[in-house]
């Protein structure tokens, strides 16, 4: 097959743009045009119908969207490619602010010319599909047009039938300013990470193609932020850079001042991005190449609330910033490595197997320290409570795990909920009855006599369960589906902010034992479905809101932990969106 190569395609349209996708066709391409123009806006039934109609003799079946500007020897690179990597998905496009597109500046850093496809959707812009993979994936796909959009549809299919996706460097193909057509203008500027109209490496035949990549920084609606793989699994974590940093033994925060910069988010990326490059001969790496890809990270990472103009006039700014960053990472990157960290004790994780608890494994091994195995004996406990926010919970059962968890007077952790505190305002200081939920907590507590206890909030993040408002709202956020929602006021607190409490209760010795960790403010369920609709997709939901819950006062963990929330509301909203559509098995 390698030797064999024939490449089709088709340009898919609306029947208002026909005549600009003829152009983009050339006569090479096919056209196919919405078949229901006046239905619901959507590209899947469109792209379904054009990867339908592959002609029998073809090998590789190319699918265009009709706002694309194509390379000079985007053809030609293509061909070159299928016949290098016949049996993958070639993604020969990809966005500015995504994990594939921080994939392809890892690339360009590297001189690779193809990179491995990230833990996200598959982009479906310009996408080249083996004959077999196209057939697969319509017969997959049929009956899904009214779940996922086509690209997040894409990329379970391709997960699920093992196909690799390629991500190329520089991308062939470049996405104009056009109106979208199916509502995704709320996402801003959408383009790609290393664009030019005439490929600066077109005199080279190598198809070269970076290997794994296991961390991807990128930044993305300000948030300086890492994809990390799960080693043994399929499955990517969300880390924020300082996070993955302190586990390198860097404090981020020390470098502020250093960066000199008012955009510190964007110069951490670039910095975290030379701290986790593999190290490649400099003759590999074209210059203009990674010049470019540079350009983009910052307007790619503040397009969702800057338009055209603005970024445009940030642009050389922005492009300063970042290779600042990626030049003071990689001086770096020689003297950091992971630290043992022999000082930290073994820690032993217990209790309910909820994502908190899974999140908390990642964090605490992020920052060095080492959770015991079976056999093992470990100098401190932590244990999650999962009264108060699972239902299922049985009191006695929590409380037998907490007196084993924290047997023979072992310290540590305990997570807790705010349950215990009837309707009003509060601090750690608990009423006297507050009902039974709350006395089987209070229980909790008490068999963990040595230990710290940290009273969450409602947990959220990524692998959340799905229910209650946050949930609900997140995924038809997600499918674009109104409905009524119902929930009450609630204070969250987002898994990455429960990891810090944690991390700083392990730290010290505070004066006091009990703290409410949860984010300031109470949100109704109408404050919230604002909040979803800004962080993932405008949705148009009627909320009525329950019993209001307690609002807990924070200050204390300020005070003697050094804890305050960090994560935004949009940004760990973003986390669960991305979850749910990247990796949950809903369908």
């Amino acid at each position: 097959m390698p030797g064999n190569v024939k490449l089709t395609g088709a340009v898919m349209a609306h029947p208002r743009r026909r005549e600009a996708a003829t152009r983009l066709a050339g006569g090479v391409l096919d056209v196919v045009t919405d078949p229901a123009p006046t239905g619901r806006p959507s590209a899947f039934r469109t792209s379904l119908l054009a990867w339908s109609s592959v002609p029998e003799d073809s090998t590789h079946h190319l699918l265009l969207h009709d706002d694309m500007a194509l390379s000079s020897t985007f053809f030609e690179r293509a061909e070159c490619a299928a016949r290098a990597m016949p049996h993958a998905a070639l993604a020969l496009f990809a966005f500015w602010n995504s994990r594939n597109g921080a994939a392809v500046r890892q690339g360009a850093l590297a001189g690779a010319r193809w990179v491995p496809g990230a833990g996200e959707y598959t982009p479906v812009a310009a996408l080249l599909l083996p004959r077999q993979v196209a057939g697969g994936y319509v017969e997959w796909a049929r009956d899904r047009g009214d779940t996922w959009p086509d690209d997040v549809l894409m990329g379970r299919y391709l997960r699920q039938a093992g196909v690799p996706v390629y991500v190329a460097v520089p991308s062939l193909a470049e996405h104009e300013d056009l109106a979208s057509l199916v509502d995704n203008d709320f996402q801003g500027l959408r383009r790609s990470p290393c664009f030019f109209a005439d490929d600066p490496l077109a005199d080279q035949s190598s198809e070269s193609l970076l290997g794994e990549l296991p961390v991807i920084p990128f930044f993305k609606r300000g948030v300086a932020q890492c994809a990390v793989r799960v080693p043994g699994t399929g499955r990517w974590r969300d880390v924020r850079c300082e996070d993955y940093l302190a586990g390198r033994g860097i404090d981020a925060e020390s470098l502020r001042a250093g960066a000199a910069t008012r955009h510190w988010p964007l110069w951490l990326t670039a910095y975290t991005m030379g701290i986790v490059h593999a190290q490649t001969a400099p003759d590999d790496v074209d210059p203009r190449v990674l010049d470019r890809a540079l350009a983009t990270m910052g307007p790619g990472g503040l397009c969702h609330e800057l338009g055209a103009r603005d970024l445009a006039r940030l642009g050389p700014e922005l492009h300063e910033v970042a290779r600042a960053g990626l030049e003071a990472g990689l001086a770096d990157r020689p003297k950091h490595r992971p630290p043992a960290l022999a000082d930290r004790p073994v820690v032993t994780l217990t209790g309910a197997a909820t994502f908190v608890r899974d999140h908390l494994e990642g964090a605490l091994t992020d920052h060095g320290f080492r959770t015991a195995g079976p056999a093992e004996e470990a100098a401190v406990a932590v244990h999650v409570c999962a009264l108060g926010w699972d239902e299922d919970a049985d009191p006695e059962e929590e409380l037998r795990l907490a007196r084993a968890a924290f047997a023979d007077g072992r310290g540590g952790v305990l997570l807790s909920s705010c349950h215990v505190y009837p309707h009003g305002e509060h601090t750690e200081e608990t009423p006297a009855d507050s009902g039974p939920l709350a006395r089987a907590i209070l229980q909790v507590e008490e068999a963990a006599a040595n230990a710290v206890v940290l009273r969450l909030g409602e947990p959220y993040g990524p692998w959340m369960p799905q229910r209650g408002a946050v949930a609900e709202l997140v995924l038809r956020s997600s499918l674009n589906r109104p409905a009524p929602v119902a929930g009450s006021p609630a204070q969250l607190v987002h898994v990455q902010d429960v990891a810090r409490a944690v991390l700083a209760a392990l730290a010290g010795n505070p004066a006091s034992r009990v703290f409410n960790v949860a984010n300031p403010a109470r949100l109704g369920t109408r404050e919230l479905a604002e909040a979803v609709s800004g962080a993932v997709r405008p949705v148009d939901v009627e909320t009525s809101d329950g019993p209001p819950k307690p609002l807990v006062s924070v200050e204390r963990a300020a005070a003697e932990l050094g804890w305050r929330q960090s994560v935004t509301l949009d940004y760990g909203l973003h986390t669960c969106a991305q979850w749910l559509a990247y990796e949950s098995d809903l369908p």
